[in-house]
């Protein structure tokens, strides 16, 4: 009973330091991760020591990072990870090379071993997401070149975070004695990467559309939370990190057709899970290695900024980042960030570094993350481009076939807009509950997600803020009249086509705020379709060319009685 009600008061106490930490940070403009640290730093052992049980706070510790090696999985969704296959990945592994090896020769100038100085240039080598997105969002749009630039390196590190989990145990020399070849170890970690894609590859896709059957969202959630619980069980038998089983989960889960609604339903409870890891390491972090050594350690801390932000920038010579903004991109991306402390753990763990160098490297990479905001200041006078200049991705009437329209409902109207923006090269995402029609839109090669189109959540990840125009096509009148009142009380820069299913609904769709109502025939699918091309840029004869195209396909096809106006 003692026992875990010391368990439930320090939870108490993790997040009553968060909600009075974090609040605080973010008045100072300095981001909910420094509050989260700063909360760390007040209740651990060097600050007021209200956890002093260690047992409690490497348990909390090990819990916050298989979460957050999840969750950083799920952030390598199929779209990103085929834009960085286009050309940034090889920016991403150049900046990853460099770094790690500058820092691993200035390791073994100053007296490491070459295996020491190699687990220390990998760790330092790796930015903060945490952090980086932050600054983006206080500073830069959505989709601009900066942004898009500085996610691709930071995907490129975190997918380069799987080889660096099966490997490590290799640089343990000093494990082999007591331990024994860590290769074993290895070769099972790759045989469990192969069959781990084959089993994603052949058997995921069925299951899934098998759960989404069943039509009930709380049984979806608990197969998601089945199957990373089966993989971290499936690792723990192997003897691999249970990092890299929570990372093969998340990639696991993302990677499937559903991937965007479990993303999405995990939304809720990211922000609180990144907390809890940065509070549990800032009670880690040893100032007693400070308090000793202050000089070098801050001479550490400004060599590694120094040497991050000149790789940086070198390399973003080759990206489409204005030649103005490299410096404060640099910078973002010039601190050492949270998979650095996973790493660093799983290292000691294999015995691959002493503590001493580990106590030494955690506290290098705390204060290059604290460091931030003040670098950033003297970094944002030398970016000449005011703040938001760029464009973001979304579209406004006459953009290019970038543009973004979103079209809630696949089913007969849906369909057809979405398919004639698609012959035309203009971007659609489409939304739909069903899942026979969310099969037929991700079959038929269209950027989809599951889920109620009324929820704010998936809105906003479909990118509501960032498109011009919203076709909604909803089976369900009431839920298409609740879309409508959230487009147009939360997204109101939305142009709203909608489709009516008679008379008094095509009036009350007008009343409530739609642009434009349609009532329901197959003709009314080429009429919003015509429209929403003359919207994205498509000329008006082009438009009604197209229109001309599907409705002669669909003569074709079908007797005429049943191609209507």
């Amino acid at each position: 009973m003692a026992e875990s009600n010391s368990l439930l008061l320090n939870v108490f106490i993790y997040l009553l330091a968060g909600l009075l930490a974090v609040p605080s940070a973010k008045r100072l403009g300095l981001g909910p991760v420094f509050g989260y640290l700063f909360a760390g730093i007040l209740i651990g052992p060097w600050g007021l020591a209200l956890i002093r049980d260690v047992q409690h706070i490497e348990l909390f510790s090990r819990v916050a990072t298989v979460l957050l090696l999840f969750l950083v999985a799920l952030q390598a969704t199929p779209a990103r990870v085929h834009q960085l296959l286009d050309g940034a990945v090889s920016l991403g592994v150049l900046q990853l090379l460099l770094t790690t090896l500058v820092i691993m020769l200035v390791g073994m100038l100053i007296g490491h071993p070459w295996h020491h100085a190699l687990v220390a240039g990998i760790a330092l080598s790796i930015s903060s997401e945490a952090v980086a997105s932050h600054a983006f969002n206080e500073r830069y749009p959505t989709g601009s070149a900066l942004t898009e630039a500085g996610h691709q390196l930071l995907l490129t590190q975190s997918i380069a975070i799987v080889p660096v989990l099966v490997f490590l145990p290799v640089l343990g020399f000093d494990a082999l004695i007591t331990q024994g070849s860590p290769w074993p170890r290895v070769v099972m970690g790759l045989m469990f990467l192969g069959g781990f894609g084959i089993f994603g590859h052949l058997m995921l896709k069925h299951a899934f559309r098998y759960v989404v059957s069943i039509g009930l969202d709380e049984v979806f959630a608990a197969f998601a939370l089945l199957l990373t619980i089966g993989l971290l069980l499936i690792v723990q038998a192997l003897d691999l990190p249970l990092e890299l089983g929570a990372l093969l989960g998340g990639l696991l889960l993302i990677r499937s057709e559903y991937g965007s609604a479990i993303r999405i339903a995990m939304r809720p409870f990211s922000g609180l899970l990144f907390g809890m890891f940065f509070i549990t390491t800032g009670m880690q972090i040893d100032f007693a290695t400070f308090i000793r050594k202050p000089l070098e350690t801050f001479a550490l801390v400004a060599l590694l900024v120094l040497v991050k932000a000149w790789i940086f920038r070198n390399i973003l010579r080759y990206s489409k980042v204005p030649r103005q903004q490299r410096i404060w991109l640099a910078t973002v991306l010039a601190q050492s960030g949270e998979l650095a402390f996973v790493v660093i753990a799983l290292a000691i763990a294999y015995q691959a570094i002493p503590d001493k160098l580990a106590a030494q490297l955690v506290l290098v990479v705390a204060l290059s993350m604290l460091a931030t905001p003040m670098l950033l200041f003297f970094a944002a006078r030398r970016d000449t481009l005011p703040a938001r200049q760029q464009t973001d991705t979304g579209v406004v009437a006459g953009q290019t076939a970038d543009s973004q329209v979103i079209v809630a409902g696949f089913g007969r109207v849906g369909r057809v807009v979405s398919s004639m923006l698609q012959e035309n090269g203009f971007r659609a995402v489409v939304i739909d509950h069903s899942p026979d029609r969310f099969a037929a839109l991700r079959a038929a090669g269209f950027v989809g997600f599951y889920g109620d189109a009324t929820r704010p959540d998936l809105l906003e990840a479909a990118g509501a803020a960032q498109a011009a125009v919203i076709v909604i096509a909803l089976d369900d009148p009431e839920a298409a009249a609740e879309l409508l009142k959230r487009v147009r009380r939360e997204y109101p820069h939305l142009t709203v086509l909608a489709r009516a299913v008679g008379t008094a609904d095509e009036h009350r769709l007008i009343r409530d705020g739609a642009d434009r109502a349609y009532r329901e025939t197959f003709e009314t699918a080429l009429l919003i379709g015509e429209d929403v091309l003359e919207l994205v840029g498509l000329s008006p004869l082009d438009a009604q060319a197209m229109a001309e195209r599907f409705r002669d396909a669909a003569l074709e096809s079908q007797p005429a009685s049943a191609v209507r106006r």
